[in-house]
């Protein structure tokens, strides 16, 4: 005997006994589960045990009104179909539901066909978005899968192909004229950038499957960003590039890992160095109060346009300007934006075409109390 799907089950709260039982009969007898409630807290407590697949809600019900309701299970219950039923017709009051959560509402009076019509286009449009979601989390996976395997299988012939350059560019030596050598060297910075996306890619899917940066401990961001400051003194130096910091002298402990945060700061300043011209000048200010710990990272380059803004955390996004000859790998501030997020972090950045950038990063503080006073210590290179 074939299995039969199980029937949709429909809860109406209303407080009025007679529409109870007429939505009951109307929607038994199109095959459809129906439940019913008298009250809000007693719908709200039905929906959350047996999770219908549709809800109809009244506007006028006393205790708790049907508004409070919808905002509570469209919070709470995002899968359920949310109808308001009211006798107050209005645009205001439809267009608040639907602001609230709601998927549609039905004026008082309606006949049973409304209300049949309603039901299956609302269910259509649960299955509809059941469905999606399905589908994109289908495709996030094997989004995920596919970077992962591309990525450790470009790895071993990329690590090959630089070894074979520079063995050729050693057993060479001066014999090359200065063409094949420049060739040479571009072939060695593309394969080097491919080897930084990959290693990119590798980290951002373990960052989103939980394998980055698993280990968090109690440490100090003012010593986090002096091992940043001490690997980009040289490349600032031999840019002609001023890199400063202003941290208060006594911050909070944050919980992280201390490797992916470095990365995060020397990231970020070596995307300063990309865009600031010699003589320019990078500044890492640090300061906290009673719940966060924020540090700022602000340079005098050339700056971002008010447009690409929104983009720049997003994968393989570059913001060339004036200077063509910067490239990347596009990943760096996704790996940034992750590692973040993942220390329940935030990052922001703010920027004006030719007067610098300046990224903002938000750390909770361990035990969510300042410790130590609100003095700074400078330092320059």
């Amino acid at each position: 005997m074939p299995n039969t799907p199980e029937k949709p089950l429909i809860l109406v709260i209303d407080d009025e006994e007679a529409l109870r039982d007429g939505c009951r009969q109307v929607l038994e007898k199109c095959g459809y589960e129906v439940i019913t409630a008298e009250q809000g807290i007693e719908g709200i407590k039905l929906a959350r045990e047996r999770m219908p697949d549709m809800v109809f809600v009244d506007l006028k019900m006393p205790h708790m009104s049907g508004m409070e309701i919808i905002e509570i299970m469209s919070r709470d219950l995002p899968d359920i179909v949310l109808v308001m039923i009211t006798g107050f017709a209005s645009i205001v009051s439809a267009v608040e539901a639907i602001q609230k959560g709601a998927y549609d509402y039905l004026p008082k009076p309606f006949n049973p066909d409304q209300l049949r019509a309603l039901t299956k286009r609302g269910l259509d449009h649960r299955n509809l978005k059941i469905e999606t979601k399905r589908l994109r989390e289908e495709k996030d996976r094997m989004e995920k899968n596919f970077i992962t395997f591309v990525s450790h299988e470009m790895r071993s012939p990329l690590v090959v192909i630089r070894q074979y350059i520079e063995a050729l560019n050693e057993i060479a030596g001066k014999s090359f004229d200065k063409d094949v050598k420049e060739i040479i060297e571009r072939c060695r910075k593309r394969v080097q950038s491919l080897e930084e996306m990959v290693e990119h890619w590798l980290d951002i899917s373990r960052i989103e499957n939980g394998t980055l940066a698993q280990q968090k401990v109690s440490l100090s961001l003012a010593s986090i960003i002096s091992r940043s400051v001490e690997e980009m003194t040289p490349l600032c130096r031999k840019k002609g590039i001023s890199l400063e910091t202003n941290i208060s002298k006594k911050l909070p402990q944050i919980t992280g890992d201390a490797e992916s945060l470095v990365r995060v700061f020397t990231n970020i300043i070596g995307n300063a160095t990309k865009y600031t011209p010699e003589g320019g000048k990078i500044t890492i200010t640090v300061k906290n109060d009673e719940y966060y710990t924020t540090a700022s990272i602000a340079d005098t380059g050339m700056g971002i346009p008010l447009d690409k803004l929104p983009l720049i955390f997003e994968p393989f996004f570059r913001c060339r300007g004036k200077d063509e000859k910067i490239i990347g790998s596009g990943l760096g501030l996704t790996f940034c934006k992750k590692i973040m997020e993942s220390h329940n972090g935030g990052i922001e950045v703010s920027s004006k075409e030719g007067k610098g950038t300046t990224f903002v990063l938000t750390f909770p503080v361990s035990d969510n109390a300042a410790k130590g006073n609100t003095g700074h210590t400078s330092k320059s290179i």
